[in-house]
């Protein structure tokens, strides 16, 4: 048994349909077909909306990508929802591709508190010694040890907070969380 997903991406294309059948996602495009087998799968990258109907998937195969939405056009603003035929096609490349590819990076797209927080240590470790040193070329090394200790105080008040801040769950492709497939 096949299983089957079609949207409308833009006024101006036919509908795509995405098919799997034995282990290979089938893209057809008007007559247009791109074979990718799931065997090649390196990533497996799930989105979900803002309003929680809008999803897509970021399937990459080697160099190729490919992006399978959800919901197809309809009109200048209206777009149908087909989260069902969606849903159940996505559980059936994250299932099917973590067999045929176990190596493939499976997850989640969604805020990285904890990558965002690093970046922010790292910028503001910047911005005391850019400081110190600016002003000690300048010749005022007490205003420039002054405010380099500031910035260090709230670098360490961000160093502490990192240990709370955890990368969140991990995406299991056999059994995926249902409130992203529902």
């Amino acid at each position: 048994m096949d299983i089957r997903h079609g949207a409308r991406l833009s006024p101006l294309q036919p509908e795509t349909v995405w098919t799997l059948e034995a282990g290979v996602l089938v893209e057809t495009r008007g007559k247009a077909e791109r074979r990718f087998p799931l065997a090649s799968l390196t990533r497996y990258h799930l989105a979900v909306g803002k309003d929680g109907r809008r999803r897509s998937l970021l399937l990459t195969f080697g160099r190729r990508r490919i992006v399978i939405v959800s919901q197809s056009y309809q009109g200048p603003g209206r777009f149908e929802d087909r989260l069902a035929s969606f849903s159940i096609l996505a559980r059936a490349l994250a299932a099917v591709g973590a067999d045929l590819s176990p190596r493939a990076r499976f997850g989640v797209a969604r805020l990285e508190a904890r990558a965002a927080l690093t970046g922010m240590i790292a910028l503001t470790a910047l911005g005391a010694v850019a400081t110190l040193a600016f002003s000690l070329s300048a010749g005022m090394v007490a205003v420039g040890v002054d405010m380099a200790a500031r910035m260090v105080f709230v670098l360490l008040l961000l160093a502490a907070a990192l240990p709370w801040i955890g990368a969140g769950p991990a995406f299991d492709p056999r059994d995926p969380p249902a409130n992203l497939l529902p």
